[in-house]
C-alpha cells in the first residue's frame, strides 16, 4: 500500500479545509518506482472528477489505471486485504479520513524528488506518507434577503445567539464537520472549541 493525500488549512475570510484530487505527479512517482504497466487506485473521490486526469495520464504514459471507487469502507477493505492488497494509491477526502488511514498504519512512505519539488513542505507529511494536491474552501451560504452582507465573517460567528434557529448543517459526526471542529480546536483550544460547538448546536434550525 502506498500513499495518499491531504491536509492544510488556509485562512482567507473563511477557513479552507482540505480535499484531494488525483495528481499526475503522484502517479508518475509511484509508477517510476515500481516500473509498472498499470497502477491500482482506491478513491473516495467520484469518477467524474478523476476520469479526465486518468485519461490524460494514460494518454501520456501508456500506463493503465484501475480504480475502486467508494464513499466509505476503503480503510476496512485495506485492513482485510493486508499485505495482499493490490492498492498502489489511496485518494482520501478530508483530514479526518487521512487521520484514520494514518492511525491504522495503512500508509507507506513515498520517496520522490518530483513530489518534493512540486509540493511545498507544509502540504506533505514529513515522513513522506501523504501529499496534498489541492484545497477547497468550506464556505457559509446565506440568504441575501435575510442575512446582511458581512454579518458572518467566519465559522466562529455561527455560535452567536442571533442565529438561534437559523442554521442548518450536516451532523457533527460527518468527516467534514469533524475536520472543522479540529481546526477550531487548533485555533482556540479544546475548551473554547467545546463552547463554540455547543453554541452552534443550540442555533440549529433542525436536527441534522
Amino acid at each position: 500500500m502506498l500513499s495518499s493525500c491531504i491536509f492544510r488549512t488556509l485562512r482567507d475570510g473563511l477557513r479552507a479545509l482540505p480535499v484531494t484530487l488525483l495528481s499526475l505527479l503522484m502517479l508518475g512517482a509511484i509508477v517510476q518506482s515500481a516500473h509498472a504497466s498499470e497502477v491500482n487506485i482506491y478513491s473516495h473521490r467520484q469518477q467524474f472528477l478523476l476520469q479526465p486526469f486518468l485519461d490524460a495520464f494514460t494518454a501520456e504514459t501508456g500506463i493503465k489505471t484501475n480504480v475502486v471507487y467508494a464513499s466509505k469502507g476503503l480503510a476496512q477493505r485495506l485492513q482485510a486485504e493486508g499485505e495482499a492488497s493490490p492498492a498502489d494509491v489511496i485518494l482520501t477526502v478530508d483530514i479526518a479520513r487521512l487521520g484514520e488511514y494514518a492511525d491504522l498504519d495503512l500508509l507507506a512512505p513515498v520517496s520522490s524528488d518530483i513530489l518534493n519539488a512540486n509540493i511545498p513542505a507544509h502540504l506533505r507529511a514529513t515522513d513522506g506518507r501523504w501529499f496534498a494536491f489541492s484545497t477547497r474552501a468550506r464556505i457559509v451560504v446565506t440568504s441575501k434577503e435575510r442575512v446582511a452582507d458581512g454579518a458572518i465573517k467566519d465559522f466562529e460567528d455561527l455560535a452567536d445567539p442571533q442565529w438561534q434557529g437559523r442554521i442548518c448543517t450536516r451532523k457533527g459526526s460527518h468527516v467534514y464537520n469533524r475536520a472543522l471542529m479540529a481546526s477550531i480546536i487548533a485555533a482556540h483550544g479544546e475548551a473554547a472549541a467545546t463552547e463554540w460547538g455547543n453554541a452552534l448546536v443550540a442555533n440549529l434550525a433542525r436536527r441534522p
